[in-house]
Protein backbone atom coordinates (compact mmCIF):
# COMPACT_ATOMS: atom_id res chain seq x y z
CA UNK A 1 0.00 0.00 0.00
CA UNK A 2 1.26 3.46 -0.91
CA UNK A 3 1.95 5.84 1.95
CA UNK A 4 0.23 8.67 0.06
CA UNK A 5 -3.14 8.14 -1.60
CA UNK A 6 -4.39 9.96 -4.68
CA UNK A 7 -7.40 11.52 -2.99
CA UNK A 8 -8.69 12.83 -6.32
CA UNK A 9 -9.31 9.24 -7.32
CA UNK A 10 -12.42 7.94 -5.52
CA UNK A 11 -11.67 4.37 -6.54
CA UNK A 12 -8.23 4.56 -4.97
CA UNK A 13 -9.68 5.92 -1.73
CA UNK A 14 -12.22 3.08 -1.64
CA UNK A 15 -9.66 0.39 -2.50
CA UNK A 16 -7.26 1.73 0.15
CA UNK A 17 -9.93 1.49 2.83
CA UNK A 18 -10.94 -2.01 1.72
CA UNK A 19 -7.30 -3.08 1.74
CA UNK A 20 -6.85 -1.81 5.31
CA UNK A 21 -10.09 -3.43 6.44
CA UNK A 22 -9.13 -6.78 4.93
CA UNK A 23 -5.64 -6.79 6.41
CA UNK A 24 -6.55 -5.47 9.88
CA UNK A 25 -9.93 -7.07 10.55
CA UNK A 26 -9.55 -10.38 8.73
CA UNK A 27 -5.81 -11.03 8.60
CA UNK A 28 -5.27 -9.43 12.05
CA UNK A 29 -2.31 -7.38 10.86
CA UNK A 30 -0.71 -5.38 13.66
CA UNK A 31 1.63 -3.16 11.64
CA UNK A 32 -0.75 -0.88 9.76
CA UNK A 33 -1.77 1.65 12.41
CA UNK A 34 0.48 4.39 11.00
CA UNK A 35 -0.90 3.83 7.50
CA UNK A 36 -4.43 4.27 8.87
CA UNK A 37 -3.43 7.42 10.74
CA UNK A 38 -1.72 8.91 7.68
CA UNK A 39 -4.71 8.03 5.50
CA UNK A 40 -7.12 9.74 7.91
CA UNK A 41 -4.94 12.86 8.24
CA UNK A 42 -4.54 13.10 4.48
CA UNK A 43 -8.29 12.93 3.88
CA UNK A 44 -8.86 15.70 6.42
CA UNK A 45 -6.01 17.89 5.18
CA UNK A 46 -7.11 17.65 1.56
CA UNK A 47 -10.80 18.06 2.46
CA UNK A 48 -11.76 14.72 0.94
CA UNK A 49 -13.86 13.39 3.81
CA UNK A 50 -17.35 12.69 2.48
CA UNK A 51 -18.94 11.77 5.80
CA UNK A 52 -18.21 11.52 9.50
CA UNK A 53 -18.82 7.80 9.08
CA UNK A 54 -15.57 7.57 7.13
CA UNK A 55 -13.67 9.10 10.04
CA UNK A 56 -15.30 6.73 12.52
CA UNK A 57 -14.42 3.75 10.32
CA UNK A 58 -10.77 4.84 10.18
CA UNK A 59 -10.69 5.56 13.93
CA UNK A 60 -11.88 2.00 14.57
CA UNK A 61 -9.43 0.52 12.07
CA UNK A 62 -6.62 2.32 13.88
CA UNK A 63 -7.83 0.91 17.19
CA UNK A 64 -8.07 -2.65 15.87
CA UNK A 65 -4.61 -2.42 14.35
CA UNK A 66 -3.01 -1.50 17.70
CA UNK A 67 -5.26 -4.01 19.44
CA UNK A 68 -3.93 -6.71 17.10
CA UNK A 69 -0.51 -5.74 18.45
CA UNK A 70 -1.88 -6.32 21.99
CA UNK A 71 -1.60 -2.61 22.73
CA UNK A 72 -5.25 -1.49 22.84
CA UNK A 73 -4.48 1.49 25.08
CA UNK A 74 -2.79 3.19 22.13
CA UNK A 75 -6.16 3.35 20.40
CA UNK A 76 -8.15 4.88 23.26
CA UNK A 77 -8.07 8.41 21.83
CA UNK A 78 -9.23 7.12 18.43
CA UNK A 79 -12.20 5.27 19.95
CA UNK A 80 -13.10 8.29 22.08
CA UNK A 81 -13.02 10.42 18.93
CA UNK A 82 -15.34 7.99 17.15
CA UNK A 83 -17.73 8.11 20.12
CA UNK A 84 -17.60 11.92 20.19
CA UNK A 85 -18.49 12.09 16.48
CA UNK A 86 -21.46 9.79 17.02
CA UNK A 87 -22.70 11.85 19.95
CA UNK A 88 -22.26 15.29 18.36
CA UNK A 89 -23.06 14.57 14.69
CA UNK A 90 -26.08 12.27 14.94
CA UNK A 91 -27.99 14.38 12.44
CA UNK A 92 -25.52 13.43 9.69
CA UNK A 93 -26.12 9.67 10.06
CA UNK A 94 -29.03 7.45 9.12
CA UNK A 95 -30.58 5.42 11.91
CA UNK A 96 -29.10 2.28 10.38
CA UNK A 97 -25.63 3.83 10.36
CA UNK A 98 -26.05 4.82 14.00
CA UNK A 99 -27.12 1.29 14.95
CA UNK A 100 -24.08 -0.29 13.30
CA UNK A 101 -21.61 2.36 14.47
CA UNK A 102 -22.68 2.31 18.12
CA UNK A 103 -22.35 -1.49 18.17
CA UNK A 104 -18.84 -1.34 16.74
CA UNK A 105 -17.72 1.41 19.11
CA UNK A 106 -19.20 -0.52 22.06
CA UNK A 107 -17.04 -3.53 21.17
CA UNK A 108 -13.95 -1.31 21.18
CA UNK A 109 -14.81 0.13 24.59
CA UNK A 110 -15.15 -3.43 25.88
CA UNK A 111 -11.48 -4.05 25.02
CA UNK A 112 -10.59 -0.75 26.68
CA UNK A 113 -12.53 -1.65 29.85
CA UNK A 114 -14.52 1.61 29.73
CA UNK A 115 -17.87 0.29 30.90
CA UNK A 116 -19.56 3.71 31.11
CA UNK A 117 -19.13 4.46 27.42
CA UNK A 118 -19.69 0.84 26.47
CA UNK A 119 -23.03 0.96 28.32
CA UNK A 120 -24.00 4.23 26.63
CA UNK A 121 -23.20 2.74 23.23
CA UNK A 122 -25.34 -0.34 23.79
CA UNK A 123 -28.20 1.86 25.03
CA UNK A 124 -28.02 3.92 21.82
CA UNK A 125 -27.53 0.85 19.63
CA UNK A 126 -30.62 -0.80 21.10
CA UNK A 127 -32.69 2.32 20.46
CA UNK A 128 -31.61 2.67 16.83
CA UNK A 129 -31.96 -1.06 16.23
CA UNK A 130 -35.55 -0.78 17.48
CA UNK A 131 -36.10 2.22 15.21
CA UNK A 132 -34.87 0.26 12.18
CA UNK A 133 -36.79 -2.93 13.02
CA UNK A 134 -33.57 -4.86 13.73
CA UNK A 135 -35.24 -6.65 16.63
CA UNK A 136 -32.49 -9.17 17.37
CA UNK A 137 -29.87 -6.43 17.57
CA UNK A 138 -32.14 -4.32 19.75
CA UNK A 139 -32.67 -7.21 22.17
CA UNK A 140 -29.01 -8.25 22.24
CA UNK A 141 -27.81 -4.69 22.86
CA UNK A 142 -30.35 -4.15 25.64
CA UNK A 143 -29.31 -7.38 27.35
CA UNK A 144 -25.67 -6.30 27.22
CA UNK A 145 -26.59 -2.87 28.60
CA UNK A 146 -28.41 -4.44 31.56
CA UNK A 147 -25.52 -6.80 32.30
CA UNK A 148 -23.12 -3.86 32.22
CA UNK A 149 -25.26 -1.98 34.75
CA UNK A 150 -24.64 -4.80 37.23
CA UNK A 151 -20.99 -3.69 37.19
CA UNK A 152 -21.90 -0.37 38.83
CA UNK A 153 -22.13 0.27 42.57
CA UNK A 154 -25.51 -0.80 43.92
CA UNK A 155 -26.64 2.76 44.65
CA UNK A 156 -26.20 3.73 40.99
CA UNK A 157 -27.93 0.76 39.41
CA UNK A 158 -31.51 1.78 40.19
CA UNK A 159 -31.10 5.00 38.20
CA UNK A 160 -29.54 3.17 35.24
CA UNK A 161 -31.73 0.10 34.86
CA UNK A 162 -34.48 0.54 32.22
CA UNK A 163 -37.99 0.54 33.67
CA UNK A 164 -40.26 -2.45 33.16
CA UNK A 165 -42.71 -0.20 31.26
CA UNK A 166 -40.07 1.00 28.81
CA UNK A 167 -38.89 -2.55 28.14
CA UNK A 168 -42.43 -3.78 27.51
CA UNK A 169 -43.06 -0.82 25.21
CA UNK A 170 -39.98 -1.68 23.13
CA UNK A 171 -40.08 -5.47 23.14
CA UNK A 172 -43.61 -6.50 24.00
CA UNK A 173 -45.03 -7.98 27.20
CA UNK A 174 -43.27 -11.37 27.28
CA UNK A 175 -39.79 -10.27 26.16
CA UNK A 176 -39.98 -7.05 28.16
CA UNK A 177 -40.67 -8.98 31.37
CA UNK A 178 -37.80 -11.39 30.65
CA UNK A 179 -35.44 -8.44 30.26
CA UNK A 180 -36.73 -6.88 33.45
CA UNK A 181 -36.05 -10.18 35.25
CA UNK A 182 -32.36 -9.67 34.39
CA UNK A 183 -32.45 -6.60 36.61
CA UNK A 184 -33.78 -8.53 39.59
CA UNK A 185 -31.44 -11.52 39.55
CA UNK A 186 -27.77 -10.88 40.15
CA UNK A 187 -25.61 -12.55 37.47
CA UNK A 188 -23.34 -15.39 38.57
CA UNK A 189 -20.35 -13.22 37.82
CA UNK A 190 -20.36 -9.48 38.47
CA UNK A 191 -17.49 -7.15 37.69
CA UNK A 192 -15.86 -5.06 40.36
CA UNK A 193 -17.82 -1.77 40.66
CA UNK A 194 -14.50 0.10 40.67
CA UNK A 195 -14.56 -0.37 36.89
CA UNK A 196 -17.37 2.18 36.64
CA UNK A 197 -15.08 4.80 38.19
CA UNK A 198 -14.23 7.38 35.47
CA UNK A 199 -10.58 7.22 36.54
CA UNK A 200 -10.37 3.47 35.95
CA UNK A 201 -9.74 3.64 32.16
CA UNK A 202 -6.67 5.83 32.73
CA UNK A 203 -5.38 3.56 35.47
CA UNK A 204 -5.96 0.31 33.58
CA UNK A 205 -4.01 1.64 30.59
CA UNK A 206 -0.93 2.11 32.77
CA UNK A 207 -1.44 -1.32 34.32
CA UNK A 208 -1.87 -3.06 30.97
CA UNK A 209 1.30 -1.42 29.62
CA UNK A 210 3.21 -2.60 32.70
CA UNK A 211 1.75 -6.11 32.36
CA UNK A 212 2.80 -6.37 28.73
CA UNK A 213 6.30 -5.10 29.46
CA UNK A 214 6.71 -7.49 32.39
CA UNK A 215 5.59 -10.63 30.57
CA UNK A 216 7.48 -9.69 27.42
CA UNK A 217 10.59 -9.74 29.61
CA UNK A 218 9.54 -12.84 31.61
CA UNK A 219 7.71 -14.98 29.05
CA UNK A 220 8.39 -18.23 30.89
CA UNK A 221 6.36 -16.95 33.85
CA UNK A 222 3.21 -16.32 31.88
CA UNK A 223 0.11 -18.21 33.01
CA UNK A 224 -3.41 -16.89 33.57
CA UNK A 225 -2.93 -17.21 37.33
CA UNK A 226 0.39 -15.33 37.28
CA UNK A 227 -1.10 -12.68 35.01
CA UNK A 228 -3.96 -12.05 37.44
CA UNK A 229 -1.59 -12.03 40.43
CA UNK A 230 0.59 -9.42 38.73
CA UNK A 231 -2.45 -7.40 37.67
CA UNK A 232 -3.72 -7.37 41.26
CA UNK A 233 -0.32 -6.21 42.52
CA UNK A 234 -0.15 -3.37 40.01
CA UNK A 235 -3.72 -2.25 40.69
CA UNK A 236 -3.10 -2.27 44.43
CA UNK A 237 -0.25 0.19 43.84
CA UNK A 238 -2.83 2.42 42.13
CA UNK A 239 -5.16 2.13 45.12
CA UNK A 240 -7.55 -0.42 43.61
CA UNK A 241 -8.32 -3.67 45.42
CA UNK A 242 -9.01 -5.91 42.42
CA UNK A 243 -9.87 -9.60 42.67
CA UNK A 244 -9.49 -12.20 39.93
CA UNK A 245 -12.61 -14.19 38.95
CA UNK A 246 -11.38 -17.54 40.25
CA UNK A 247 -10.82 -15.95 43.69
CA UNK A 248 -14.21 -14.29 44.03
CA UNK A 249 -16.63 -14.94 41.20
CA UNK A 250 -19.31 -12.75 42.74
CA UNK A 251 -17.22 -9.60 42.45
CA UNK A 252 -14.99 -9.64 39.40
CA UNK A 253 -14.98 -10.96 35.88
CA UNK A 254 -11.74 -9.70 34.35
Amino acid sequence: MKKKIDTNNEEEIKSSYLYLFEKIMKDKRADLSQFVLSFREQLLKEDKVESFGELIALDLLYFHSVNNALEPWKGRDAVNEAFKLLETRKDTFTKEELRISYLKVAEAFDYLEDIEKERQCYDEASYYAFQTMAKEDALSAKEKEIRLIWRYPEEQRKDLFPTCESLIMMFGLETGKKLFDLEKKEPEMVHDPIESNPLFPKIIDRVNIALKEYFDAHMSEFTLENYNIKKRQLLLKEGIDWTAPYENKKEVNK
